[in-house]
């Protein structure tokens, strides 16, 4: 039962957490800068990239959108290419 309880008081915490961020959208992407510089400090540049990817996801994840030069903002899709091509051949006879 002692498992459970705690597991009830992480989810609680958890969801606090989430409710504060989607709030406090500036500070949360503050602290997620700092923490990602942080853990990158101190390994030294090992893990840049999962880090730059974790730090973007979440940023993506409390503004409900892409935060990244070039992608699309506000359910807002490019246009596809034109081409007067087929993508494949139809090979049926």
């Amino acid at each position: 039962m002692a498992k459970f309880k705690n597991a009830a008081l992480m989810l609680t915490a958890a969801e606090g957490a989430r409710q504060w961020a989607k709030n406090n959208p500036d500070k949360a992407n503050d602290y997620v800068e700092k923490a990602t510089s942080f853990i990158d400090q101190r390994t030294k540049g090992k893990y840049h990239k999962q880090l730059a990817g974790l730090s973007q996801t979440v940023k993506k994840n409390l503004a409900g959108h892409q935060t990244v030069q070039g992608s699309t903002v506000h359910g807002e899709t490019p246009d596809a290419p034109r081409t007067s091509q087929k993508p494949f051949p139809d090979l049926r006879a």
